[in-house]
């Protein structure tokens, strides 16, 4: 069996890195890396061996932007951000779950499937034994443009609807949306997710990015595609 890719570089600006079931994603700017959402606790060393393989080190990870506050969003930020001093960025309603105020937010199922209710009462107990670290974000992330010494030309969009503090990260030069979890990539489409906690917001949110019309969208799980391959 053909051993799987680290990761691919997608454009000029964004690479791709595969953590499993999960994926990260890690954007090139004037002033160093900019990684979005860090996978399971553990999933460091990949992540760094990816960035190796670029010819980049940790240490030019300078910004960590986080999707949401699901375990397998967050789980190895604190790993990373003690050996990189990036600053970690959140939507301000996913604060209290990635600190350690509330504890983990765990996934709400609205699939019928067996699989997905019964992984939903897994998770609690994969948590105890993974051991997530809390972190301590000092960026609030909020709908707009990205400050100009971020080194990058993209802004925030705010997209509830699979968690209240969901956004997606939309890169104006190469019209390319990364939605975390708002979508589920299949291999002919684009699906709404079978987790979310409010469909209204999460449909409203689709539609929002739909409006940018991206060349790419990028998705946390499963494959990317184009904007036409929305199936919602």
């Amino acid at each position: 069996m053909a051993k799987k890719m680290l990761g691919v570089k997608i454009n000029d600006q964004l690479h791709e890195i595969n953590l499993g079931y999960v994926k990260a994603f890690l954007i090139e700017a004037k002033n160093g890396l900019i990684l979005v959402d860090t996978g399971l606790p553990n999933s460091e060393k990949k992540i760094i061996a990816y960035i190796n393989s670029i010819g980049k080190s940790v240490s030019d990870i300078k910004y960590i932007l986080l999707t949401h506050s699901h375990m397998d969003h967050f789980g190895s930020a604190y790993a990373l951000q003690k050996m990189s001093n990036a600053h970690i960025g959140i939507s301000e309603q996913g604060i209290q779950y990635v600190d350690g105020t509330k504890g983990l937010l765990m996934p709400v199922s609205n699939s019928k499937s067996f699989k997905n209710k019964f992984f939903v009462r897994l998770l609690p107990i994969m948590a105890k034994f993974m051991k997530p670290k809390y972190i301590n974000p000092d960026m609030k992330l909020k709908e707009g443009i990205f400050p100009k010494d971020m080194g990058i030309n993209a802004k925030i969009i705010q997209t509830p609807g699979h968690t209240k503090d969901s956004i997606s990260i939309f890169l104006t030069d190469s019209k390319t949306a990364i939605v975390g979890d708002l979508l589920q990539g299949t291999d002919k489409r684009l699906e709404t997710p079978p987790f979310f906690e409010d469909y209204i917001s999460l449909i409203n949110s689709i539609n929002k990015i739909k409006e940018l019309q991206p060349d790419l969208i990028c998705v946390s799980h499963g494959k990317d595609h184009n904007v036409d391959d929305i199936f919602v």
